[in-house]
């Protein structure tokens, strides 16, 4: 218990006239008579206001948080006293990666009554933080004291990638509006391998779709209407090694890399396709089953939200064997991935040609912005700018280089910006179930 500062202001009122009585040579009189009522009051207060114990907490059952965004987090306080209206401020225990925007939390509480206190917070993290306990104070019935209660009050706030957006990328697929506009590969119509059905043929065709039996039965040109293939398997394979772990924009690689993934999950699965994934570094670290729906999409969240990068260098072939252990039907797969050093490309490259026996992989990378900022530098007299820069544009070569090797062995890659990182990966995914 603490007291108010109506209390202090009282105490200091008492000073005051213990000073005013000091010519009178009763202040002695006024000092006494004076704590005494105080302490009185205050003793009074502390019998008249209920305990602790009238007040409650809860939270509701699961609070969705998003990464790098504002959220609310609200729990539920109340007031068991059947007699007194309770003033309450309400603090929530602190937690690492947490930023509050909003704390004032105070509200008054009718007999009998629950309310409810929400604030908000920015989260610098994904993953899993565990809260203990709610911190409670209120004010005496006459203003003078202030009982305090720890309550437990136990919950696990889990934060999610940040992909509150995703209802944005399926309007912009309903509209086609991902891909570049003009681009041959948004047309739907007659794309596909699946047959659906005959059709006169038309100027602009292709030739290659005429079915010559059904003409020479016709006696006209007759081409074979196919639809886009479904129930696809689409694999996203997630390498969360070391070069991973590093920061654009203030986001980490795989934090843009896991949003791109969950995005692509669900404009697969909105396209018909089964979408999968696999989780490696230097060993596979998770495996979700190609699969469909909404239960399957809250199972690729559950998965995805509290992966963490680490310092380990991927291991491609023990990745890419798993697949094809797992995965026997011929897979479209989308590998998160990138790369430091010639030699860790290199490694990707020898083992990407034994997965594309099975599969059709596509490599992603985000663009090196740094890099091509330092390669783009003007010219420094200093020594070290010079060092700086050809040592850029050695590792830009490098890049270039592997990128390269990828389009010769007939390995499709994307290398975007990290703004566009998930669009170029859609699109690309696009692009694969057309051809």
């Amino acid at each position: 218990m603490s007291v108010t500062r109506n209390y202090v202001y009282l105490t200091a009122l008492g000073v005051i006239l213990t000073i005013a009585a000091w010519p009178f040579g009763i202040h002695d009189i006024v000092f006494l008579f004076w704590n005494l009522l105080l302490l009185g009051l205050l003793a009074l207060d502390a019998f008249l206001t209920p305990p602790a114990k009238v007040l409650t907490v809860r939270r509701e059952a699961e609070q969705k948080l998003y990464f790098k965004t504002e959220n609310d987090i609200t729990f539920f306080v109340r007031n068991t006293n059947k007699k007194h209206t309770l003033r309450v401020q309400a603090k929530d225990e602190s937690l690492r990666h947490f930023t509050v925007v909003d704390d004032d939390l105070t509200h008054k509480i009718n007999p009998g009554k629950e309310q409810e206190f929400t604030y908000a917070v920015t989260t610098a993290k994904r993953g899993s933080f565990y809260t203990k306990n709610v911190y409670l104070r209120f004010r005496g019935i006459l203003g003078l004291c202030v009982k305090h209660v720890t309550l437990p009050c136990p919950t696990t706030h889990k934060v999610y990638p940040n992909v509150r957006d995703l209802s944005k990328y399926r309007l912009m697929m309903q509209k086609n509006r991902l891909l570049p506009k003009g681009d041959k590969s948004l047309r739907q119509y007659g794309a596909g391998s699946d047959f659906e059905s005959l059709r006169t043929y038309v100027e602009g065709d292709d030739y290659r779709k005429i079915n010559w039996t059904a003409t020479a039965r016709e006696n006209k040109l007759m081409v074979n209407q196919y639809q886009l293939e479904r129930d696809q398997p689409v694999y996203i394979l997630l390498d969360i090694g070391r070069p991973m772990s590093y920061s654009v924009n203030g986001y980490k690689k795989l934090d843009y890399a896991i949003n791109a993934a969950l995005v692509l999950g669900d404009i697969v699965n909105q396209q018909g396709d089964k979408a999968g994934l696999l989780v490696f570094d230097s060993k596979v670290q998770s495996h979700v089953s190609p699969g469909q729906g909404a239960l399957h999409r809250n199972l690729l969240m559950e998965t995805l939200y509290n992966v963490e990068d680490n310092r380990q260098t991927a291991d491609y072939e023990g990745a890419f064997q798993t697949l094809c252990e797992k995965q026997k039907r011929r897979s479209l797969v989308f590998i998160f991935t990138d790369f430091e050093i010639l030699e860790e490309a290199e490694e990707l490259l020898m083992h990407i040609a034994i997965l594309k026996r099975r599969h059709m992989p596509i490599v992603v990378f985000m663009e090196n912005e740094s890099l091509s900022a330092m390669t783009n530098a003007q010219d420094s007299k200093r020594a070290y700018d010079k060092m700086l820069k050809q040592t850029a544009l050695e590792f830009y070569e490098e890049r270039k280089k592997i990128l390269r090797k990828l389009n010769i062995m007939g390995i499709p890659s994307v290398e975007s910006k990290a703004e566009h990182f998930t669009v170029s990966a859609v699109n690309r995914y696009l692009q694969a179930r057309r051809q």
